[in-house]
């Protein structure tokens, strides 16, 4: 009984918050995008879990868990519909170089760093290891578009295209932390054995590409011919369902499973509009969902994860400034744009926090939770000071 009590709150809480939250408020600038960005949900999952009030205890967010597998699939769908290929060729090729450069360079920087810390000062299996560092990394590597809509109304018309630029790298950059992600699942069975076997490596990658070709099917077989709204509604519901269930089930990733059906769809499908319609149109509950299920087990009671919430935060910095350097220094096209380039793609964004739930329930490593708390940290940390870093940028410096 109590599941259901604990549900009917939740539910509650999220399409009320979605009222009060993500609205434009006369704020100074910190403390707008701090606002917008439903971080609030984060410390209300927290009072509601095992820490204060205990009304999300333990046993509760277990059975909850295959919700929180919906919830994954449901953003990993909207993910993937962001990338039709057809929209994408219309880009500059600079741009979606860009994108995947600075990406591929943050998240290579994070991951080593990462993994030498881990072997160095931990005695985590080296699985384990592997494992926590692609998951920083990941998260690292992506970028929200959040500051970058408060400053787009207010900008110079000679920061434009910095703006445009700035949106292309912050879409794509994320898409390579995503990728990698799913394909951490692979290491997944190893976890306890600490050494990986290429039998079951290869088992694991057939089983995944197994899942998303069949619901690809039974999608692609649904949306043979045209349906009327409350068909298509069931329809995707029941794919979502269907999707995170059986990756869940089969210990892979809901969000990246749901991600490659999303850009499948997005690509073939005619009901691409009305279906991205639909998935967009609860976006923002189940972000707000998101973030309570991680302030469930978010965990405060060390000061050393706020210094190493701090120094993540930091390093990632780094990464994504130099990233931007190199970036304007080797591609002639791009010459003319500011060297800082980084300043702009500070911000974390909503994928990162996905990402992060999904490595909680689904990669179950020992200290899952305190990884989690250290993107979370990192993450309030941005909330701060990332739009100081996008002012500066589009100021000139000054």
């Amino acid at each position: 009984m109590k599941i259901f009590f604990v549900l009917i709150i939740i539910l509650f809480l999220a399409f009320s918050g979605y009222h009060l939250t993500f609205r434009s408020l006369r704020l100074p600038l910190f403390a707008r995008k701090f606002y917008l960005t439903g971080i609030e949900f984060l410390f209300l999952g927290l009072l509601l879990g095992p820490q204060f009030f205990n009304i999300m205890d333990v046993e509760t967010y277990f059975n909850l868990q295959p919700l929180v597998g919906l919830l994954l699939g449901w953003i990993g769908l909207i993910c993937g519909f962001q990338f039709e290929i057809r929209m994408l060729r219309r880009a500059p090729v600079e741009f979606l170089l860009s994108g995947i450069l600075v990406g591929l360079f943050v998240w290579g920087c994070v991951f080593g760093a990462a993994y030498l810390v881990l072997t160095f000062f931990f005695s985590f299996s080296r699985v384990a290891n592997i494992l926590i560092a692609i998951t920083l990394a990941s998260t690292a590597s992506c970028t929200s578009h959040t500051g970058l809509a408060l400053f787009r109304k207010d900008t110079a018309p000679e920061r434009v295209p910095v703006i445009r630029l700035l949106g292309y790298i912050s879409s794509l950059d994320g898409l390579i932390g995503l990728i990698l992600f799913g394909l951490a699942f692979l290491f997944r069975p190893f976890l306890d054995s600490g050494t990986v076997s290429f039998h079951d490596f290869f088992q694991v990658l057939w089983v995944m590409i197994g899942v998303g070709a069949g619901l690809l099917l039974v999608f692609s077989l649904l949306l043979a011919k045209r349906r009327d709204s409350e068909e298509l509604i069931l329809i995707v519901i029941g794919v979502a369902v269907l999707g995170s269930g059986a990756a869940s089930i089969l210990g892979i990733s809901p969000l990246f499973t749901s991600f490659f059906i999303g850009f499948c769809v997005v690509n073939l499908s005619r009901e691409k509009e009305r279906i991205f319609d639909m998935l967009i149109s609860i976006e923002k509950p189940i972000y707000l969902l998101v973030l309570f299920f991680l302030g469930v087990n978010l965990h405060l009671d060390s000061g050393w994860l706020f210094v190493l919430a701090l120094l993540f935060c930091l390093y990632r910095y780094a990464g994504k400034i130099a990233a931007g350097f190199l970036l304007v220094r080797s591609i002639p096209a791009l010459r003319n744009y500011p060297p800082f380039l980084g300043l702009g793609l500070l911000d974390q964004g909503g994928l990162a926090l996905a990402i992060a739930l999904d490595f909680q329930i689904g990669l179950q490593i020992d200290i899952a939770s305190w990884v989690v708390s250290l993107v979370l940290l990192a993450t309030i940390y941005n909330d701060f000071i990332s739009p100081f870093g996008l002012k500066y940028l589009l100021s000139g410096g000054k």
